[in-house]
């Protein structure tokens, strides 16, 4: 064996002893994340969109324009431009992508140059000029590994972002018709209010006739002053809409903001997002993913942290009495070296970090499945809802129609003396319930196909826009 081969073979044994000492990557089980069903099992009989190129198509048209309402377009487009929470994930996704290029920096070379400027006393001043090179031969790929990674994590802070728009967008909506809801709820507390006002009016005459008893008389004041109560809760709540409204929005919270002027009928159920669209084009869906190829990517690189390290430097060095020479590089003195490191003995502490590594990319695997089960039934859960709040809203308007009828007629009876202070009142307070059940199942509609646009990853303005 010749010389040089004798001192390059603790070199060789170092490298082969590394390499025993990593373990196999993580193993991750793709098992675990579920597969897209082909339908939705609570809506077989809808038609899906895009099942074949994977694509979804409802992202690009903009679900917000299936209100009609230009004022609620421009609340939201308000919201875009002043939520702070929206600014602050748009700064984490700018951070983000800086820190993409820091960890893309350790690829290339680091140059560095030194000056300095002796100047003792009974002597001339000295100039001493450094450059200095090192560039890490990326023979095992960690720095591309994290590199990648950075790019994984940006990828995730732009996904983030873009959930966090299309929550912001559902938020506004929601609070838009929430304040609708509240504004409808006080009108018809303030139309119970003069109905309670009109009864008691009503049986003050007929205690006057005596016609009524003070029982009578009390039992309707009781019920006055309940609505009154009823009044003042409902205000409260309207200006308390109102002002969630307006700090979603980005305003100060004045309770000024109107909302829609009634809740809508949602427009029919358009062609709904295929499941494997949603898995392909839902922003937290795919930030998760982003996550785990980071994760994964980490993992490699705690695992090549154990073979030996290859760097390459370049130092070039000055002396002059001259400052001009600092800039000539004539005058550099050049030397070139190369050093290997190999770790061997960190007290099982890169081992450990292999391990942990390994660990965290299991985590965000199954962090990306949990999530992919949740966006299913989030979905399953809309659409069964869809159908049953349809059926609701239709029995809970038929229910207040019948209500308000029912107080007319017991009135009149009332009037009349063929029914009694308890068959009105009982009426009017059968009444104010069914009319409060109507707006709320019809808020609740609203509430739901814009969590349902949410759930399938639905854009909330067309692309571009």
């Amino acid at each position: 064996m010749t010389a040089m081969n004798m001192r390059a073979l603790p070199i060789l044994l170092l490298i082969s002893l590394s390499a025993c000492s990593i373990r196999g990557g993580p193993d991750l089980d793709l098992a675990a994340v579920p597969a897209a069903p082909d339908g939705w099992a609570s809506r077989p009989d809808l038609p899906l969109t895009n099942a074949d190129d994977q694509q979804p198509v409802t992202a690009t048209n903009g679900w917000v324009k299936r209100f009609g309402d230009e004022d609620l377009e421009s609340a939201i487009q308000e919201a875009f431009a002043n939520n702070r929470n929206l600014q602050s994930v748009l700064a984490q996704l700018r951070a983000s992508r800086a820190a993409r290029l820091v960890a893309r920096a350790d690829l290339f070379p680091r140059v560095d140059f030194n000056g300095t400027a002796t100047d003792a006393e009974n002597a001339a001043t000295v100039y001493d000029g450094s450059l200095e090179a090192s560039w890490e031969a990326d023979i095992w790929g960690r720095n591309l590994s994290l590199a990648r990674a950075g790019s994984a994590e940006a990828r995730a802070a732009a996904a983030d972002f873009a959930a966090a728009r299309q929550a912001l967008a559902a938020a506004v909506a929601q609070g838009w018709y929430d304040r609708s809801a509240a504004r409808i709820s006080l009108d018809l507390a303030t139309s119970d209010l003069e109905r309670r006002k009109d009864t008691l009016r009503i049986t003050n005459a007929r205690f006057r006739a005596g016609l009524a008893s003070r029982l009578d008389v009390r039992l309707a004041q009781v019920a006055t002053s309940n609505s009154e109560d009823r009044l003042e809760t409902a205000l409260r709540t309207a200006r308390n809409a109102a002002r969630a409204l307006e700090v979603l929005i980005g305003r100060y919270p004045s309770g000024d903001a109107a909302g829609a002027n009634d809740l809508v009928m949602p427009q029919p159920l358009p062609n709904i997002t295929a499941p494997v669209s949603v898995l392909a084009g839902r922003p937290d869906l795919i930030a998760a993913e982003a996550r785990v190829d980071a994760a994964g990517l980490r993992a490699v690189d705690a695992r090549h942290a154990m073979f030996p390290q290859l760097t390459l430097r370049f130092d070039a060095t000055t002396r002059s009495g001259n400052f001009g020479d600092l800039f000539d590089p004539g005058t550099y003195i050049n030397a070139i070296s190369a050093g290997l490191l190999q770790p061997l003995f960190r007290g099982g502490a890169l081992l450990a970090e292999a391990d942990r590594q390994g660990e965290l990319a299991k985590s965000a695997l199954f962090d990306y499945a949990q999530s992919t089960l949740t966006a299913f039934q989030e979905v399953e859960d809309r659409l069964d809802a869809e159908a049953t709040l349809e059926r609701q809203v239709a029995s809970a308007a038929t229910a207040a129609e019948e209500a308000s009828a029912a107080v007319d007629l017991t009135r009149s009876r009332y009037i009349n003396g063929r029914s009694t202070i308890f068959n009105l009142l009982d009426a009017q307070t059968t009444a104010i319930a069914s009319e409060t059940r109507a707006i709320e199942t019809r808020r609740a509609q609203i509430e739901n196909r814009i969590n349902l646009h949410l759930a399938l990853g639905d854009e909330p303005f067309p692309a571009g826009s």
